[in-house]
């Protein structure tokens, strides 16, 4: 049928069926989903959960990356959201109803825990704060009332590593589900869904994505009833990702093994560099002995990240500003995971009780990036001389 060149633009010849594979994966764009005769459009919904019926609910892409993570994750099933704190509200309105109760630790993410009081609290969700440090003493804190109980280990600022095998345990035997933040590990050093955990959450934003560019999370289950919970709540919350977002974070779990590895080694090497300087009062690092929960890191954890923190002596809280504008390779920022190092200053006393273990100061977290530890480790040293500098002309000065 010869048509004109209108219909033309719009509808071109019949693409090649002949196979055609590549080792990128590919970009499927969509909104609109066609289908070939009534009945299969009149039961587009059951397709939902395996399917295509339309494409803020998944394409081509999406669904192949959501395959990559459960496996990586060692579950059955995953779905990936616009971003990490969107997968942490997604996991937790999936399960949780009004008057009912979510226990989160104090020490998980900041943004998450506003979430939690902020928006949950006025929806008639219970909140409940624990210490990280609680493990299997958690079944005291459990109720008939309690959904779904969250770590975070190891804890955000403060790298608390909690036993998520013991309070897994407990919260079952009183009927509460676990989600698990489990971004600064990542699956490559610790998969929660093996150690008793029902959702495994990711900010894909971080390791995954690893360059800076992107926004993503993502939930992994075995449960298919819950996965078909949490796809319906994405879906009501109008949750959808770009293929092009997806197809970032694929090249970026290609890299992430190796880009995991060299953050971590040059991480270690610059905590042994901050051991010996006078002006750090205590490193937060889960692999440093006697940080809370370093045995239990030791037996879960297959290594750790290049993010972690330390605690800068009191008297030096004044000098802080020049001392960060000082430094050119660690440029600050509150994310992490990424090629580039960055800082972040956080006091995380505040709107905790658990804290009695850490030393008073400015808490700065570090995340390492793939820059040469020679560089990195000058970088610090030029911009830690200002420290010592200050602390030479107090000297002075009482002595003037």
């Amino acid at each position: 049928m010869t048509r004109r060149d209108d219909t033309l633009h719009i509808h071109p010849p019949k693409r090649s069926e002949e196979p055609f594979q590549a080792v990128a994966m590919p970009v499927e764009r969509a909104s609109t989903v066609v289908f070939d005769d009534l009945e299969s459009f009149e039961r587009r919904v059951e397709r939902l959960y395996d399917g295509f019926s339309y494409g803020l609910y998944g394409t081509p892409t999406s669904r192949q990356l959501e395959d990559h993570i459960a496996a990586l994750e060692g579950g059955s099933r995953a779905l990936v959201v616009p971003s990490g704190m969107a997968a942490m509200t997604l996991a937790t309105m999936a399960v949780c109803r009004s008057g009912e109760k979510v226990l989160i630790p104090e020490t998980l993410y900041g943004p998450a825990r506003d979430m939690a009081e902020r928006f949950l609290g006025p929806l008639g969700i219970e909140v409940i704060s624990y210490d990280p440090r609680l493990d299997a003493g958690i079944a005291a804190a459990i109720d008939g009332r309690t959904r779904l109980v969250w770590v975070e280990s190891p804890g955000s600022s403060t790298f608390e590593v909690q036993d998520v095998s013991a309070i897994a345990t407990v919260a079952h035997k009183a009927g509460a589900l676990v989600a698990a933040d489990n971004t600064w590990a990542s699956h490559l050093l610790f998969k929660p869904l093996a150690h008793g955990v029902d959702i495994s959450m990711q900010a894909l934003s971080k390791h995954a994505g690893g360059h800076g560019d992107l926004l993503m999370g993502s939930v992994a289950v075995n449960d298919p009833t819950l996965f078909r919970r949490l796809k319906d709540t994405a879906r009501f919350l109008g949750y959808g990702v770009s293929p092009e977002d997806c197809a970032l974070c694929e090249r970026g779990l290609m890299t992430m093994p190796v880009r995991m590895r060299h953050a971590d080694g040059t991480a270690r090497k610059i905590v042994a560099w901050l051991s010996e300087r006078s002006e750090v009062a205590q490193i937060l690092h889960p692999g440093q002995l006697g940080h809370p929960g370093h045995a239990i890191w030791k037996r879960d954890f297959i290594g750790s990240a290049g993010v972690f923190s330390f605690v800068l002596r009191p008297e030096l809280a004044t000098r802080q500003s020049v001392v960060l504008r000082a430094l050119r390779l660690f440029r600050l920022g509150a994310s992490w995971g990424g090629v580039h190092s960055l800082i972040a200053v956080s006091d995380p006393r505040k709107g905790r009780t658990s804290l009695d273990w850490l030393q008073p100061g400015p808490v700065w977290r570090l995340s390492i990036g793939l820059e040469a530890l020679e560089d990195l480790l000058a970088d610090l040293s030029q911009a830690f001389e200002l420290f010592a500098h200050a602390a030479q002309r107090g000297r002075d000065a009482i002595e003037g």
